[in-house]
């Protein structure tokens, strides 16, 4: 059996420029700032709690999925995997919301002060919301047929 020389150097040179590359990678400067987290004292509790909650979510979802397996206690793992899938929704919610969230809104109020300027009509609460109940009739017998509920949010 010949061992190529040429091959077995190739790999160990390989082999140790791979731990330093992760090093550079480590080591290099980061130059990204966001606005967002700036701007907002609370963001990285918003994210952080939105992960916790997803991490709890998915632990139920996956302790839930027990139920419906013949053999649970073969399955465990399904409650770490709905752990994990959970703390991914987490992740994903908690960047929209540091950081997609406020610029929206921040989009949106800006549209809503211009088209005040241009003179646009704007909802606004007038009184107070409201709720009212009317009886309804049946129509044959004038008897009371049931109740009816009525929820006032804006007038205009």
């Amino acid at each position: 059996m010949e061992i190529d020389s040429t091959g077995l150097k190739s790999k160990t040179r390989s082999m140790r420029l791979i731990p330093l590359v992760f090093v550079l990678l480590l080591c290099s400067p980061v130059v990204a700032q966001s606005n967002t987290l700036s701007s907002n004292p609370q963001a990285g509790r918003e994210f952080v709690m939105s992960c916790t909650y997803g991490v709890l979510a998915g632990t139920l979802v996956g302790a839930a999925s027990l139920a419906f397996e013949e053999q649970p206690g073969d399955k465990l793992h399904n409650i770490a995997r709905g752990a994990s899938i959970g703390l991914y929704a987490g992740i994903l919610l908690g960047v929209y919301v540091v950081y997609i969230l406020p610029g929206q809104i921040e989009r949106q109020n800006q549209r809503q002060l211009e088209e005040g300027l241009q003179g646009t009509t704007q909802f606004r609460l007038i009184e107070p919301p409201r709720v009212s109940f009317n009886p309804t009739f049946d129509g044959e017998t004038g008897a009371i047929d049931g109740l009816a509920a009525n929820y006032t949010v804006l007038k205009f």
